[in-house]
């Protein structure tokens, strides 16, 4: 038996991981594994290599096999070029490991068997009904969400700063459309978090800004990249950028919060000390935390035991489950979907405050799975 495996899109840090996972689980059961280089690029252009003699260590951020962004409905015959490929190498079964765009092109090809995986830091791939989650979150997410907990954080992170010099930080998170990230900075403790979901009423922030640095004399705030004013329109985003799913480019929505609030305070106190921060790609680099690792895992072995013993025919997408504070995999029929947008999965009301810019008890809730909160040092001089 022959399987193909490849990963698209941003990279996450356990996407090495589910690779090892799958080569240790092909070479005890006999199967030849081979990998696309550069997601579906690679596939596309016939790139691969043989990957069961590979010594590759999992605990290694990134994928060794690289990655792109194709939509294959943009390339000329690009299913079919795929398909082709995939028939022409003698591929019995197909892993694909990416977030929303990249699981998006596995549409074109419902009747190839194939298994998915989620992987996006923006955690916005599944469902959330009434406080149940399906796929209760993507590979590279509990990673992410611990590190920009640490890095808002006052035992570990940048409020040290903001207390020690009387500032406000504005920080910016990744999430273009869905506000998980900033969400997640809540284990932190941030004054305030700003996400796409919800329009921002400037006034009321800068109402809520000045209350509290006048309290505590320090103030952190978290904002999506994707963030938008109460028009509606995009703080911070290129339009003419966009990449092949139309998605605009976004960048400096923390940077330009920063300048209304030194324009809109300055007759309130020192404006001076208002920063904008964006870790970028720090959030996604590095080691996976633990719960990454095992759940990173779990979906490698799953995902090659099931096409080896022939059980899917046809698209199988595997999503984290929670039962009984113990994390496992749930295996949901990808045909079912028409589109992939009807699997994207977005922050509401339930677990977020957007009059607050905070999270909800049932959020909190929601996070303590995946990231512990960091101590709450609160103090006052």
């Amino acid at each position: 038996m022959r399987i193909a495996i490849l990963t698209g899109g941003g990279d996450v840090a356990p996407l090495n991981a589910v690779i090892h996972a799958a080569i240790e689980t092909c070479k005890n059961r006999g199967i030849e594994l081979i990998g696309y280089l550069n997601g579906w690029d690679g596939l596309l252009n016939d790139r691969w290599i043989k990957l069961n003699d590979l010594k590759l260590n999992p605990s290694i951020g990134g994928t060794i096999l690289k990655s792109s962004r194709i939509n294959l409905k943009k390339i000329d015959q690009g299913p079919d070029i795929v398909l082709n490929n995939l028939k022409k190498n003698r591929i019995d079964g197909f892993i694909v490991i990416g977030g929303e765009d990249t699981l998006s092109n596995a549409l074109y090809l419902k009747d190839f068997p194939k298994i998915l995986i989620s992987k996006t830091i923006d955690n916005d791939v599944g469902k959330h009904n009434k406080g149940e989650f399906l796929n209760y979150f993507t590979l590279g997410y509990p990673t992410a969400a611990a590190k920009i907990a640490s890095f808002v954080s006052l035992a570990e992170g940048m409020r040290t700063t903001a207390w020690s010099h009387e500032r406000i930080l504005v920080v910016e998170s990744m999430g273009m459309h869905a506000g998980w990230m900033a969400f997640a900075s809540a284990q932190g403790h941030p004054d305030f978090i700003v996400i796409p979901e919800f329009p921002l009423n400037y006034n009321h922030l800068e109402e809520r800004v000045i209350e509290r640095y006048k309290e505590t004399k320090n103030v952190m705030i978290v904002i999506s990249e994707g963030a938008r004013w109460s028009n509606g329109q995009y703080i911070s985003a290129d339009e003419n950028e966009k990449d092949s799913f139309g998605h605009p480019r976004f960048r400096g929505t923390a940077e330009i919060l920063v300048k209304k609030l030194k324009e809109g305070l300055k007759k309130h106190f020192d404006t001076r000390n208002i920063n904008a921060v964006n870790p970028s790609y720090l959030y996604r680099s590095g080691t996976p935390v633990k719960l990454d690792s095992e759940m990173a895992v779990k979906m490698g072995m799953e995902a090659v035991n099931i096409l080896a013993d022939q059980e899917q025919k046809t698209t199988s997408f595997l999503c984290s489950s929670l039962d009984h504070n113990e994390f496992g995999i749930e295996n949901y029929n990808f045909n079912e979907l028409n589109d992939i947008e009807e699997f994207h999965r977005f922050v509401d009301r339930s677990i977020y405050d957007p009059e607050e810019y905070s999270i909800t008890t049932a959020g909190r809730d929601y996070l303590s799975k995946i990231v512990s909160p960091f101590p709450l040092l609160d103090y006052k001089i």
